[in-house]
């Protein structure tokens, strides 16, 4: 009787392993997905004396992450890979506009938030380098998908 029940006892576990396993993969997005953008970063709050020039940027989407080529340098923030999603999906004059959100993380304990939407080929929005809740900076950026070569 005790080896049935220890029998039991292993499949029980087991069933709840696999299904926490499943439970924590989402599903892969499809829409940015392997998408690249250029954009143009421009600081929204600037100081006089500290006056920074808009730079270009490329925002990469794969398997439901995202990274900043320029963010992600030491000098920017060294912000590392983050998760995406996107949260909403409407149709303007005929016209698909996905919403995502993402958010990465560095070193310092620093976040960057970006909120934006995609229609067609387009991508713009905002992204907001915060610590501990209080803003340190703050990007709008407005771009297109990168030509492939």
């Amino acid at each position: 009787m005790s080896s049935i029940v220890r029998k039991l006892a292993v499949v029980a576990v087991m069933l709840i392993f696999v299904q926490t396993t499943f439970a924590q993969r989402r599903e892969r997005d499809k829409i940015l997905d392997r998408k690249v953008f250029v954009v143009t970063m421009e600081l929204q709050v600037e100081k006089e004396r500290n006056k920074e020039d808009p730079f270009e940027d490329e925002l990469s989407f794969r398997t439901n992450k995202m990274t900043s080529k320029e963010m992600r340098m030491s000098n920017m923030g060294g912000f590392q890979m983050g998760e995406y999603v996107v949260n909403k999906k409407e149709e303007v004059v005929g016209e698909e506009v996905f919403h995502f959100e993402a958010i990465n993380k560095n070193a310092k304990d620093m976040s960057l938030k970006w909120e934006g939407k995609v229609f067609g080929n387009q991508i713009e929005g905002t992204a907001i380098v915060s610590k501990k809740g209080k803003i340190k900076e703050e990007y709008a950026f407005k771009g297109a998908l990168k030509e492939k070569k």
